[in-house]
């Protein structure tokens, strides 16, 4: 890594920046293959039998006295 960061720094201003543009149509094209059902956090609580009405979790937590957070 620290060679690339010492090759990064020889550049001008414009071919950084072309990289730079580069290297986000890149991650910008690799988050567009990933289908949003395939991320991990999307039914990361299916397991959690206590909240498979999740309407029904929030509002008796709500109604328990939810910790003031503001």
């Amino acid at each position: 890594m620290q060679n690339i960061l010492q090759t990064l720094d020889t550049l001008t201003n414009d071919e950084l920046e072309a990289i730079i543009n580069r290297a986000e149509a890149i991650l910008q094209e690799r988050l567009a293959k990933v289908p949003l059902r395939e991320d991990p956090a999307i039914g990361m609580w299916a397991d959690r039998e206590d909240m498979q009405d999740s309407v029904a979790w929030v509002r008796k937590l709500r109604q328990g006295g939810w910790p003031d957070r503001g």
